[in-house]
């Protein structure tokens, strides 16, 4: 007898506390995603490496238009950023151990440029360069020219060597863009 009044106790206790809960009630998403809010290119002319020019390019607009000249190689490094508080935190290192799940693609207007992706840039597991270094030949002057900077999360496939192995301005399917930037060069 004993034991059937402590599995009834049980049972109504149980009803009472499911019954408590509000059928509206749904858990909170504790999955914090940060999105991209600055990205900053680091251009260094290949053959005077005291000539550095950073952009920052926050809320759509890049702080300065970059300035290239025909002839000239440039060794461009690309970072990503979050803001917390009232600082900004580099996301690369974040976007670097989920490199699989990246992928950026460039695309010059207004200008002759051939970009390649450095030796030093970080590879997918598939063989492909994410794309955060790179190295970019002017062959033409700039005319009312800019550069596109697509960062891709999640894309189904990426080839880099697009739209050839000497000129890996890459192409992907699938996936959604993280970032659109588009910056001046003059």
């Amino acid at each position: 007898m004993k034991n059937i009044f402590n599995l009834i106790l049980v049972i109504f206790a149980s009803l009472f506390i499911l019954s408590c809960r509000n059928a509206d009630d749904v858990p909170e998403d504790i999955h914090e995603h940060e999105e991209i809010e600055k990205i900053t290119l680091t251009v260094t002319e290949k053959s005077n490496a005291a000539n550095v020019q950073t952009v920052n390019y926050i809320g759509g607009n890049a702080d300065k238009a970059l300035t290239l000249q025909n002839g000239k190689s440039y060794l461009v490094s690309v970072d990503f950023f979050h803001k917390h508080d009232d600082h900004y935190h580099s996301m690369l290192d974040e976007i670097i151990k989920e490199k699989d799940e990246h992928f950026i693609v460039f695309e010059f207007a207004g200008i002759g440029a051939n970009l390649v992706r450095a030796a030093d840039d970080i590879v997918r597991t598939d063989g492909k360069k994410l794309g955060v270094k790179t190295e970019w030949s002017i062959n033409s002057a700039p005319s009312n020219a800019k550069v596109s900077l697509k960062l891709f999360h999640t894309p189904t496939s990426v080839d880099q060597n697009y739209p050839s192995a000497t000129n890996q301005l890459g192409k992907m399917t699938g996936g959604e863009a993280d970032v659109n930037a588009l910056i001046s060069i003059q």
